[in-house]
């Protein structure tokens, strides 16, 4: 829509490692592009797309002998849970 920002992030998660608890500000799209990992909205392997919403809460996990490497699109930031992931939020860019 017109006015409407994004960002667009190439991210890889090393086998096993999460991304801590967080919800989503706007929507998100995430291309998986080589491995896999899985949350509480589902597994998604190279080639699939998740679709998050508003408000959508996960704990994204890489496949702990793959890992994965994403594309990932989003509208607005994410909303970590955990006070100490907000607290570093700014130096990872997420």
């Amino acid at each position: 829509s017109k006015g409407a920002q994004g960002e667009l992030r190439l991210i890889k998660v090393a086998a096993g490692q999460k991304i801590p608890q967080h919800a989503h500000s706007g929507e998100e799209m995430t291309l998986v592009l080589r491995g896999a990992y899985q949350d509480e909205t589902g597994r998604y392997e190279a080639g699939d797309v998740a679709v998050l919403y508003v408000a959508t809460e996960h704990t994204p996990v890489a496949d702990a002998k793959t890992g994965c490497i994403c594309l990932v699109a989003s509208i607005g930031r994410m909303k970590f849970k955990h006070p100490l992931a907000r607290l570093l939020q700014p130096l990872t860019g997420f």
